[in-house]
């Protein structure tokens, strides 16, 4: 970001930390009062104009007039942090806090000042502080961004992956929000394998993790043979049976295989009868062997424990079409796309629905959605398939939808 647009940014913080406080005055204290408002609003004009020189003349100039002014201390810090100058930054919003100390925007400044000058304890300390008063969606972004750095550095995971969370919230489509919670959820996995590795190289729970490696690098047969080793060593090893039967049927859907992968999804309801996605996915198998009555009991299951499982919507209402009741499967697509709006396959069978209702406007217009939807999924696995050099058969595809 080049110098004119962060001064441009920093305008808008600035001149929402300005306060003019109704007081009543006498006739010399009234006109001392519109000589200050004249230089805040030269300095307005100034700001406006992209010339911070003038405007911190001006806010100069307000406090030889009154040396207390918060709102012209505070502003000469944000024009200093703007320009870079830190050290005099910290500076002016140590004394309008000094002066003022709720302010919390030139709270959340001063640590993000005082982090640029290299005194992360005082930093993490103010900003921890702030960052729960913090409004303005720009300066709360950028003040979480620096507090979860420094919280991650601290090692306070807890605190990190509490101000990540609020941060998602806030700014859901900010770019580099995502990418911190990537880069530390990415480092935490990584600090945990490496210890696992340290403590026992050859356990159950390692060979699921190269298995899970495996499988996100394509190479599934190779997969299947590290979830069968981990299961081995613990037959018990919670998620393995699942993993197991997802990485199966992603290998192959021949009659054998299904009926492999149906034993490690009831494994592992054996070992969790609260599991959903074992329930959905026994429901799935089911839908392969065309035994649709099953397949609804497994679905329904899957739902009664967990409402919001999408794909358990989207399994009940492929066997509700099917049957002959595209009402009954119409809202369970309707709550699958409520719960997921960028789910293909939800959008595709709610085309179908639609047209089997007749309603064929409706129909052409999720037809459309399904393809815009596809073409933006296409995109995200040609670059994970650049990133991991996956084959094209590595990916779990619906043989109903087109592709």
């Amino acid at each position: 970001m080049g110098r004119n647009s962060l001064v441009k940014r920093c305008v808008m913080l600035s001149f929402s930390l300005l306060i003019f406080p109704v007081i009543s005055l006498s006739q010399n204290g009234e006109s001392k009062q519109q000589e200050l408002r004249l230089h805040f609003d030269r300095a307005q004009e100034a700001l406006n104009a992209n010339r911070p020189d003038v405007a911190v003349n001006e806010f100069r100039a307000v406090l030889t007039l009154d040396p207390s002014n918060v709102e012209a201390r505070a502003n000469l810090g944000v024009i200093a942090f703007a320009g870079g100058d830190y050290a005099k930054a910290d500076e002016n919003f140590r004394q309008a806090l000094k002066l003022q100390p709720s302010l919390w925007k030139a709270q959340a400044l001063l640590g993000m000042c005082e982090k640029r000058l290299g005194k992360f304890g005082s930093a993490q300390t103010v900003l921890e502080k702030s960052f729960p008063h913090l409004q303005d969606p720009k300066l709360r972004t950028q003040a979480g961004m620096d507090l979860v750095e420094l919280d991650y550095q601290s090692g306070d995971t807890a605190r990190t992956v509490e101000v990540l969370h609020a941060l998602e919230q806030l700014s859901p489509t900010d770019v580099d929000v995502q990418y911190a919670a990537y880069r530390i959820f990415s480092g935490l996995a990584e600090h945990a394998q490496d210890k696992i590795a340290l403590i026992n190289p050859d356990s159950a729970r390692m060979h699921q993790i190269m298995a899970q490696h495996l499988v996100n690098e394509g190479d599934i047969p190779s997969a299947i043979a590290q979830y069968r080793k981990a299961l081995v060593l613990d037959p018990s090893l919670s998620g393995a049976h699942f993993e197991l039967g997802e990485a199966i049927l992603q290998n192959s859907k021949s009659k054998p295989d299904i009926e492999q992968s149906q034993k490690e999804f009831e494994a592992a309801l054996a070992l969790n009868p609260h599991d959903s996605k074992s329930e959905c996915w026994l429901g799935k198998i089911y839908v392969l062997k065309q035994d649709l009555k099953i397949a609804v009991e497994h679905y329904s299951r899957a739902l009664a424990l967990n409402p919001n499982d999408v794909d358990a919507h989207i399994g009940v209402a492929k066997v509700l079409a099917a049957t002959g009741q595209p009402e009954g499967a119409l809202g369970h697509l309707l709550e699958s796309i409520q719960l997921d709006p960028l789910n293909e396959v939800a959008h595709f069978r709610l085309s179908a629905v639609y047209r089997q209702l007749g309603r064929t406007s409706d129909a052409s217009r999720e037809l459309v959605t399904f393809s815009e939807v596809q073409k933006q999924k296409k995109r995200i696995i040609a670059s994970y398939q650049q990133m991991h050099e996956w084959p094209a058969s590595s990916q779990v595809m619906d043989p109903d939808i087109p592709q």
